[in-house]
């Protein structure tokens, strides 16, 4: 059986970088290196980050990404989109952990 804590979730997104810029390998190759990162692609304005959530999360991904001094695009589109991975993945993280009980069982304890 799988250790529930240690099961491994991946997700993925595609940052939208601002206009004219260009990851160096170096960045790169740091983000790649960061815990729970599986892997990073570039494509034309955009970093695509797949990750296991149960190692990192968005917010620390674009918080690593600032620190590397990788500028994000910023818009409302952008805001909403981050908003809602955060909060799926979130959901996947509660879902991957909990222990389900069948229906036909009487809860435990009884």
């Amino acid at each position: 059986m799988v250790d529930k804590q240690t099961a491994s979730v991946e997700s993925g997104f595609s940052f939208a970088l601002m206009a004219g810029f260009t990851p160096d390998s170096a960045q790169q190759e740091i983000l790649a290196t960061t815990e729970g990162v599986l892997s990073v692609e570039w494509q034309a304005k955009h970093l695509i980050v797949r990750y296991s959530i149960m190692q990192t999360g968005l917010p620390q991904l674009q918080q690593q990404l600032q620190q590397l001094g990788i500028p994000l695009k910023q818009s409302r589109w952008q805001g909403i989109k981050a908003g809602l991975k955060c909060f799926t993945d979130d959901n996947l993280r509660a879902h991957a952990v909990h222990e389900h009980q069948c229906c036909g069982k009487p809860p435990k304890g009884m």
